[in-house]
């Protein structure tokens, strides 16, 4: 099998995180594709030199502040909810650092890993192939964790989402959405607060995943944030 991992986001703690990191590359034989949000040359050297990305690409946020202030603008139109605590915006943000990092990629790949830059593994692992989206149960809050995932290449499309992101956040939940939230066993008084109330991450990358059939599990993977 030829996998590969992709890595977005922000630095964080990833002084911390990297030889562990680097350990997980290693013992999966992955191809590295890189985005950073970053105009600090020392954290983007540190991430170069460190895990070796075939390609990366290096991106100052503040540039991109008034795109995703009109989303979360356009989204707050067409879907309101009002006391929501999500952070529209920040999460656009997110999903546009996976995007770009999935984007570099130029070939195929049997398997994708996708990963930030503060995660820790206790300990790191192996794995072979995998036949449906793999996320762990750190961050998952019974739904689903988009802070790690093992992805099969012809599902990728659906797991790094930012093109479908503003569409998703501006619509209402699917008849047929929620009734695998029902079968999954989740309560009717939480999928009423994420209808309301949450523009939620976890959901919208559930909900994007199912509604294109896309199979997907929760495990115990020894997978955990470096905060």
């Amino acid at each position: 099998m030829k996998n590969c991992i992709v890595l977005s986001g922000q630095y964080r703690t990833f002084d911390k995180t990297w030889e562990n990191i680097r350990e997980f590359i290693d013992i999966n034989n992955l191809d590295v594709y890189c985005h950073m949000w970053s105009t600090d040359v020392k954290e983007v050297d540190n991430i170069v030199e460190r895990l070796q990305p075939v390609k990366y690409l290096v991106e100052d946020w503040t540039k991109y502040v008034g795109i995703f202030n009109e989303i979360e603008r356009n989204v707050s139109l067409k879907n309101p909810k009002p006391i929501s605590i999500d952070k529209i915006g920040a999460n656009a943000s997110m999903n546009y650092s996976r995007k770009k990092a999935f984007d570099l990629i130029e070939q195929e790949y049997d398997n994708v890993v996708y990963c930030r830059y503060d995660i820790q593994f206790k300990p790191t692992f192996g794995f072979a192939g995998v036949d449906r989206v793999v996320t762990p149960l750190e961050e998952s809050y019974n739904i689903i964790s988009d802070i790690f995932a093992i992805i099969p290449f012809k599902d990728a499309k659906h797991y790094f989402l930012f093109d479908e992101y503003e569409r998703l956040h501006s619509t209402p939940f699917e008849s047929e959405f929620i009734e695998v939230l029902r079968k999954r066993g989740y309560p009717e008084n939480d999928i009423k607060i994420h209808v309301e109330q949450r523009y939620c991450p976890h959901m919208i990358l559930l909900r994007n995943l199912s509604m294109n059939g896309v199979e997907f599990t929760t495990e115990n993977l020894p997978v955990y944030l470096q905060r």
